[in-house]
């Protein structure tokens, strides 16, 4: 299953209505900071898997005031619909007006404000945060689970929960492990609370925390391929994919996204460069589905442009940029040859 549609009313950083769809394939998202990008990818994420509180890290009643009292839907391509109201808490009450009942009732300190409506959920979805996870992988469950008051999303756990499980036989000999394997020069392995490189030329185990940051990336891609994880039919939510990666390994790893959108996975990634965004437009193929989502503000409302063309997409901050450092080199050129 797939992602068709997202709608969102007074949700933490989206004022008012917000609606945004998505297609199989690829989904590439740009905007100016604070349009909400990261928000939209956890908002989605935490509904596929009824979390949506837990995303952000909510750990008392007090801190879901930033939930408002919207409500936020998420549509699947077979019309699966998954829905979150906030109802209306009075704190010197310590009580909630039920958002379904419309009846007074009481939750105590600590309690989440969330009402979930949605059928059961098969569809496996991962969220690659833009933070690092698996350098900080000892004892981190642990913690999270003796210490639940402690601030951090559910995205971040969950990512080293994924990466932990045992590989999968089938996916033994998957192209795709085999091509990143090339790249990092081994593969990722997890052994004593920790992950590992295992080198292939001198049988180095390389723990993760010393694996150079943009290999990182690729090792992270490489346990969730191999865990059977990115299969047909699962929704891979990244943030920042760019960040410390090298341009010349941008194609590479816009390659293999669209070898995984091929093989039924659809992506939805949230970026600030150029360069990743335009790889998109220029190495797909016939028969890809690329499509690209600019989020902008309108006053104090945010709003969603979809184009399939890069070039085309309006607004686009990031080609604007580029377009302003060019002027400013051929104006500085011109004055120091004056």
């Amino acid at each position: 299953m797939a992602i068709k549609r997202v709608e969102i009313n007074d949700f933490i950083v989206f004022k008012g209505e917000f609606t945004a769809d998505f297609f199989p394939g690829v989904n590439v998202i740009i905007g100016s900071n604070g349009t909400g990008k990261t928000t939209l990818l956890k908002t989605m994420y935490g509904l596929l898997n009824e979390k949506i509180e837990r995303c952000f890290y909510v750990s008392n009643i007090k801190e879901s005031v930033l939930f408002g009292n919207g409500m936020t839907r998420l549509v699947l391509d077979n019309d699966t619909v998954f829905e979150v109201r906030q109802g209306e808490y009075n704190e010197k009450a310590g009580s909630m007006v039920h958002p379904l009942t419309g009846k007074i009732e009481n939750i105590g300190a600590g309690s989440a404000r969330q009402s979930i409506q949605g059928e059961n959920n098969n569809t496996q979805s991962i969220f690659i945060p833009e933070k690092d996870m698996l350098s900080h992988s000892i004892g981190f469950l642990a913690l999270k689970h003796e210490r639940p008051s402690i601030p951090f999303d559910d995205t971040l756990t969950d990512i080293i929960a994924k990466a932990q499980l045992y590989p999968k036989r089938e996916t033994l000999d998957n192209p795709i492990c085999a091509k990143i394997r090339t790249i990092i020069g081994g593969e990722v392995a997890y052994d004593k609370d920790m992950f590992i490189v295992l080198k292939d030329n001198n049988s180095e185990e390389v723990p993760f925390s010393q694996e150079a940051s943009g290999y990182k990336k690729f090792g992270l891609l490489w346990k969730l391929v191999r865990n059977g994880l990115l299969g047909s039919g699962n929704v891979l939510f990244w943030d920042e994919p760019e960040n410390s990666l090298n341009p010349e390994l941008v194609p590479i790893l816009v390659d293999i996204l669209l070898e995984l959108s091929r093989n039924g996975v659809q992506i939805i990634i949230a970026t600030h460069s150029e360069i990743l965004a335009s790889y998109f437009a220029v190495n797909r193929q016939e028969g890809d589905n690329v499509t690209f989502t600019s989020l902008f503000k309108d006053g104090d409302r945010i709003r969603a442009s979809v184009s399939d063309r890069f070039d085309l997409l309006e607004p686009n901050n990031l080609v604007t940029e580029s377009v302003k450092l060019y002027e400013k080199e051929i104006v500085k050129g011109l004055s120091n040859n004056g």
